[in-house]
């Protein structure tokens, strides 16, 4: 049996359409490959549905976001550092030490000063550190509430 040149030809050339088009659209689909870049930058592997992996992306740039948003929020200045500054003390940056270190200056200014007023007003921004540190303290416990609910975001989304 032989086999005619037209017809050989024609059989390595028959591929199933679904097949090709479906690579020539994965190929051709340039938002898909970039959803792909993104996942693998953020670490999360594709799934091979571009609805599915576009909507895994779009989250797990949110839980990027609100992460970032939550660090700065976290490193942000000292909530009475302008007392600190009134007071001539240096800010550290760390929300305790500072803490400690403004209200050791302000017992100290509250034991020297020289009439009512001074004391009052010393007494005043005490009570004002410590209701901005309080209030500081209180924040970092939602602070590490939402870090649970990101990292929970962040076990969906790799699939653990």
């Amino acid at each position: 049996m032989s086999i005619s040149p037209i017809s050989s030809s024609m059989m390595s050339m028959y591929v199933p359409s679904t097949v090709t088009d479906t690579k020539k659209s994965a190929a051709e689909d340039y938002e898909y490959q970039l959803i792909i870049q993104q996942l693998a930058a953020l670490g999360i592997s594709a799934t091979g549905d571009k609805e599915t992996d576009k909507a895994r992306l779009e989250v797990a740039e949110r839980l990027k976001e609100m992460q970032e948003s939550q660090s700065t929020t976290k490193k942000d200045s000292i909530p009475f550092e302008d007392i600190m500054n009134t007071l001539n003390l240096t800010v550290t940056g760390d929300l305790d030490e500072d803490y400690d270190t403004t209200i050791d200056e302000l017992d100290y200014e509250i034991d020297m000063a020289y009439t009512e007023e001074e004391k009052e007003y010393y007494q005043a921004l005490k009570d004002q550190v410590e209701s901005e540190y309080n209030t500081s303290k209180q924040n970092s416990i939602s602070y590490f509430s939402g870090s649970s609910q990101i990292s929970m975001m962040n076990r969906y989304l790799l699939g653990l």
